[in-house]
């Protein structure tokens, strides 16, 4: 299990121990943190953001080099980059709503809506799934380091998922580690020759961590398939935002599934699998 504390100096084979490193993905550390020149390397060569945590859970970003956060941080809403406070305007008829009730909610940092709007139940749904991943996280902790990597991948790419949808930016497809989306999706449609297993159903002999995970799958492709509805126009053509997150959640539940796999290879033994295939992709 990751420790609450970061060491001050951050070394490249800590990063892979401790954290999923996908391309372009983010990682949160305590201010003060400082990185040695190969983990600060790996960082920039994979493009990926830190975010800063205080001990009280105050989220920052550096407003100069990221890779340092020495005196330029700047406070921000946790799923944002500013801390900007929103407006209370009717989507409807753009007029300012006084005292927000209790059933209307933000839809942007501008607009109200009901709470049944189709994409605020989306975030709901959201939101579950990311309850759920962190307890799989949880229960993944005497998997091997290369595993529990995988899903914090998994989690940080959910999150994704929510700031996209919320802020209205792209999204880009979902990898592991150094295995893009393109490689994940291909092994798990054929599981059977890159990962040494058929494909798995549902059944009580492969455990628990591995029900857990398939149920998290299930949980991804029900939200791909809320965003599909959601998204989805009179002319069945997706809005650019929602072909990003219906796109980047199908190959989310292949990432899944790989991990799946991955797991129950572990358990029967075949660990030396996680080591053959990173050599595969250096």
């Amino acid at each position: 299990m990751k420790p609450l504390t970061e060491p001050l100096f951050i070394t490249e084979d800590y990063l892979k121990a401790h954290f999923g490193l996908r391309y372009g993905g983010e990682i949160i550390l305590p201010p003060g943190t400082r990185f040695t020149p190969s983990a600060r390397q790996l960082l920039q060569e994979r493009s990926i953001g830190i975010r800063w945590q205080d001990p009280k859970g105050q989220h920052f970003v550096s407003q100069g080099d990221e890779l340092t956060d020495a005196g330029h941080l700047k406070q921000v809403h946790a799923l944002k980059s500013d801390n900007q406070r929103p407006q209370n305007l009717c989507q409807l008829c753009e007029s300012e709503v006084a005292e927000k009730p209790a059933l209307l909610t933000h839809l942007d940092d501008s607009h109200l809506v009901p709470k049944t709007h189709p994409r605020i139940a989306l975030r709901g749904k959201l939101d579950s799934c990311i309850s759920y991943c962190v307890l799989v996280q949880c229960a993944m902790e005497a998997q091997p380091d290369k595993l529990r990597s995988f899903m914090a991948d998994i989690r940080s790419y959910l999150g994704d998922v929510l700031q996209a949808e919320v802020l209205n930016r792209p999204l880009p497809l979902p990898g592991l580690g150094e295995f893009d989306a393109q490689t994940l999706h291909r092994w798990s449609h054929n599981p059977m020759k890159h990962l040494g297993h058929d494909h798995m159903l549902p059944d009580a002999k492969y455990g628990l961590v591995v029900g857990q995970l398939n149920y998290l799958r299930g949980l991804i492709r029900e939200l791909e398939l809320q965003a599909t509805s959601v998204f989805l126009d009179d002319t069945l053509k997706l809005s650019p935002l929602g072909e990003d997150i219906v796109a980047g959640l199908n190959r989310l539940s292949s990432a899944v599934y790989v991990v799946m796999q991955l797991v129950w290879q572990c358990q029967i033994g075949n660990q030396s699998l996680l080591e053959e295939l990173s050599r595969g992709a250096s």
